[in-house]
């Protein structure tokens, strides 16, 4: 059974137009991963619900093995140290 996986984000501060087109690119290619059967990066639609949240990854993922896979993948650890950090809380 697919698993989806979902994380929010909140921006630390300003990012640029091209910082966060390359945090999507590098989100997007989370796909890339064996398991991993899509994975999407973009904004979180702006009410109170969103409690200041900025935006979202949703991935889904074969089962809970390839979320295991996924967590330690060298695409996703990269992504994350490039990308996500310097941009998000």
């Amino acid at each position: 059974m697919p698993i989806l996986h979902t994380v929010l984000f909140k921006l630390a501060g300003e990012a640029t137009p091209d910082q966060l087109q390359a945090a999507k690119a590098s989100v997007v290619a989370f796909s890339e991963i064996p398991g991993c059967s899509w994975a999407r990066f973009g904004d979180v639609f702006p009410s109170e619900r969103a409690r200041g949240y900025t935006h979202q990854f949703i991935g889904e993922f074969e089962n809970l093995e390839a979320l295991q896979i996924f967590a330690t993948h060298p695409i996703h650890l990269e992504a994350i140290a490039t990308h996500v950090r310097p941009l998000f809380d």
